[in-house]
């Protein structure tokens, strides 16, 4: 038993270097496309202002100056970039993540703290896997990959993403969500909708359902969901399962309180079983980024990098945002059409691939 425990990390996941890379270029794009925020507003705080959490600022009170920032904010996006063409990725990825942790923590100096690292997490944990392998304009060299590397960081975000539920679902019981006297989804329900004034989408539908066997149910819905997690890792396919209830629970979230979880999808993608998804599609994908990172481009790729960054500089524009929500107001329906279409479609590509999984046998090669 303790020998499968402690093999568990190197066998749970079998991503091939494609998948990998793949990931690779997808949440560095990701993350481009969520762009990097501008806390330049921090420096005109005052010192006595600040009191921040726990951290690695609990023992200064001090705010750098608006140039920090902005050093700060462009090396974050250099760092990005450096990633997507796969020069140094590893150790770009620690760069990017300091100065994420430094920013963010005078960020949330000042007020809320913000969930969003779990989901900005995995551009270090990966950058330990070999994913800089294959579509890569700087390839990262076959004596230097680690075999053993293809799983466990797969295997370390799962079991991450699985506490940090657990620990969620947790604090509700303790803060009583179990008990039938109140109904806290109901209660957060209306906070939103008529404190907040967010009441679009199916909020007027759910504000019509008075029944408390309803609102009971999705508290213990929503408790045992998020508790299940601290063993759902333990399995893979039974962690892609609740995956798929999560981006449904995700789902509901926005359309019962308009509050959006659209960016925990590049998190997710990670999970993806590659080998459901059919052959052919499969090697279409491969041929295009075979052909697109190819190392003799090397140059051109680094022009690219500085080319964005000078957009960026000159125009105060990030181009992928630019160019990702110019496509999604082509196709928008409503304020919240984004959210819905990333969510929407992540939870029918989850089902297809369910489908896929349980109609016929698939050999496991990620």
């Amino acid at each position: 038993m303790m020998n499968k425990l402690k093999e568990l990390p190197f066998t749970s996941y079998h991503p091939s270097y494609e998948f990998l890379a793949f990931y690779r270029i997808f949440f560095s794009l990701f993350l481009l496309w969520a762009g990097v925020a501008d806390n330049s507003w921090i420096h005109s705080i005052p010192n006595s202002a600040m009191h921040p959490p726990i951290s690695m600022l609990s023992f200064t009170d001090t705010i750098p100056s608006e140039a920090f920032f902005v050093i700060c904010r462009y090396t974050m996006y250099a760092s990005l970039l450096l990633i997507l063409i796969g020069f140094r990725p590893r150790i770009f990825c620690i760069l990017y993540m300091i100065l994420y942790v430094t920013t963010s923590n005078y960020a949330y100096s000042f007020g809320k703290v913000n969930h969003d690292f779990i989901y900005t997490l995995p551009v270090l944990i990966m950058s330990f896997s070999p994913w800089n392998r294959v579509y890569s304009f700087f390839p990262e060299p076959k004596k230097e990959t680690d075999e053993l590397a293809k799983s466990w960081p797969v295997f370390l975000m799962s079991m991450i993403f699985g506490f940090g539920m657990f620990t969620a679902g947790l604090s509700k019981i303790l803060g009583g969500w179990l008990s039938t006297d109140t109904q806290y989804t109901q209660i957060f329900f209306n906070q939103y909708r008529y404190i907040i004034g967010w009441n679009d989408l199916l909020s007027d539908f759910y504000d019509k359902i008075s029944s408390q066997a309803f609102w009971e149910f999705l508290d213990y819905f929503t408790v045992i969901f998020e508790t299940v997690f601290i063993v759902a890792f333990f399995n893979p396919r039974f962690f892609r399962g609740m995956l798929l209830v999560t981006v449904f629970f995700h789902l509901n979230v926005l359309l019962m309180l308009n509050i959006s979880f659209m960016y925990s999808i590049g998190l997710y993608a990670l999970f993806i079983p590659a080998y459901l998804i059919p052959a052919t599609f499969r090697n279409q994908v491969k041929n295009v980024l075979t052909h697109l990172f190819n190392p003799g481009y090397r140059v051109g790729a680094v022009l690219f990098a500085v080319f964005y960054l000078l957009i960026l500089g000159v125009f105060n524009t990030n181009a992928a945002s630019f160019i990702i929500d110019g496509f999604f107001s082509v196709i928008a329906f409503g304020k919240y059409s984004t959210a819905l279409i990333m969510l929407g479609g992540s939870f029918l590509l989850a089902l297809y691939l369910l489908m896929r999984s349980l109609g016929k046998d698939t050999v496991r090669n990620e």
